[in-house]
């Protein structure tokens, strides 16, 4: 029995006889956990990069927003305010502000139907933007609807007429400057 013993012993000891190294081979025998180990990080500076991509483009376009807010209501009061006597004059500066067919649109209806009526009537307007709210915004174009007042003097009227309107305005950001895109009613 003790030479028994001493064979299973040794059998023990001797460590496994070595194959030959095939790179195919050895990469099946290494457990899936250290293979996968190198995709976590790899799958959170990813997920980083995005977010840091989706956050960056989402101030941009909170930052286009609050500065387009302030300058198209500007813009809009602008618009809607006018003199009898100068609403030629106006519709000059006005245009400025307004870009691609819309400024077209406006300069028509303002030289074929509003003058001559306000000339006729002797109408002054004054607008107030009363409130704005944010719809949409881009890095070069918001959406934005808008809530404005005007007060109407002719010589049509005994007393001042106020009106309100809602308006949906798109603006662009055009060689830097915000530019009235559209102007509908709501």
């Amino acid at each position: 029995m003790t030479a028994e013993k001493t064979l299973t012993d040794e059998a023990a000891v001797q460590p496994p006889e070595e194959t030959p190294s095939d790179p195919v081979a050895d990469v099946g025998s290494v457990p899936a956990p250290r293979r996968l180990i190198w995709l976590a990080p790899l799958a959170v500076l990813i997920a980083t990069a995005g977010l840091f991509v989706v956050n960056h483009g989402h101030d941009a376009d909170a930052a286009a927003g609050d500065q387009a807010v302030s300058v198209v209501s500007d813009h809009v009061k602008s618009l809607f305010s006018y003199s009898y006597q100068d609403v030629e004059k106006d519709l000059a500066a006005e245009k400025g502000w307004l870009t691609g067919s819309f400024a077209d649109e406006y300069a028509e209806v303002v030289s074929t139907k509003i003058a001559p009526a306000a000339a006729k009537a002797k109408v002054t307007t004054v607008a107030e933007v009363v409130s704005t709210g944010l719809v949409s915004a881009k890095h070069d174009q918001v959406r934005l609807l808008m809530f404005v007042n005007v007060t109407t003097r002719s010589t049509e009227l005994a007393e001042p007429r106020v009106s309100g309107s809602r308006l949906r305005v798109t603006a662009d950001l055009v060689d830097g400057q915000w530019r009235i895109s559209a102007l509908d009613p709501v």
